[in-house]
C-alpha cells in the first residue's frame, strides 16, 4: 500500500522534529548517572499525540539519523554522533522510537487528556526505562540494582509530569489543528 503524506502532514512532522531537536537543549545532568533530565521526552510524547503512529515513527527515526548518524547536535544536551547511540544512554534513544510510536497507536481517536495521559505514562515509561536499563547494564557493566538507580528511579516523577504536560498540550494542539 503506497501511502503518501500531504503537505500538512509533512509540515506537522517537520515541526515536531524541530520541537524535539530544540527541546533537547533543555537538559541538565545528574551527578550519579550518565543520563540527563531532558525536555525532549515531553516533546516526543507530544509528537505521539499530534501525529499518526507511522508519522511518529518516521519523525523519531529521522531524529536519530540526524542526531546519531549525521552527528547534528540535537541529542540531549546539544550532543550528537554515533557514540551517543552506542553509549550507556543509547538504549533510551532506540526505546524512544518504540515507546512513542506505541503511545501514538494507543492514544485512541478522541482528543482526550485522560487517555493521552494514561497512554503516555503506562506505555512510554516502561518501554523507555527498559531500553535505558539494558544499555546501562551492557555498556557500564553494572548490575540491575545500580542500573535502576541510574536509569529509572531518579526520573519517574519528572517523566510522569512530562507525560501530563504533553497530554495537556496535545489536546490543545489537536484542537487548534482541526480549526
Amino acid at each position: 500500500m503506497n501511502e503518501s503524506f500531504s503537505p500538512k502532514d509533512l509540515a506537522k512532522m517537520a515541526m515536531c522534529l524541530a520541537v524535539i531537536s530544540v527541546s533537547a537543549y533543555i537538559a541538565f545532568p545528574l551527578p550519579f548517572t550518565p543520563a540527563m533530565v531532558v525536555a525532549s521526552t515531553a516533546a516526543m510524547c507530544l509528537t505521539a499525540f499530534v501525529l499518526t503512529p507511522k508519522q511518529t515513527f518516521i519523525t523519531l527515526v529521522a531524529y536519530l539519523i540526524l542526531g546519531g548518524v549525521a552527528g547534528l547536535p540535537i541529542l540531549p544536551g546539544g550532543t550528537g554522533g554515533l557514540g551517543r547511540l552506542l553509549g550507556p544512554t543509547g538504549g533510551f534513544y532506540f526505546a524512544w522510537v518504540v515507546a512513542y510510536t506505541l503511545v501514538s497507536v494507543f492514544k485512541g481517536h478522541n482528543n482526550d487528556f485522560k487517555r493521552y495521559s494514561l497512554a503516555g505514562i503506562i506505555i512510554s515509561l516502561p518501554v523507555v526505562y527498559a531500553g535505558g536499563l539494558v544499555s546501562m547494564i551492557l555498556v557500564l557493566d553494572i548490575g540491575i540494582e545500580a542500573a535502576l538507580v541510574q536509569a529509572v528511579l531518579p526520573f519517574i516523577f519528572g517523566d510522569v509530569v512530562k507525560c501530563l504536560l504533553a497530554a495537556f498540550l496535545g489536546v490543545r494542539v489537536n484542537k487548534a489543528l482541526v480549526n
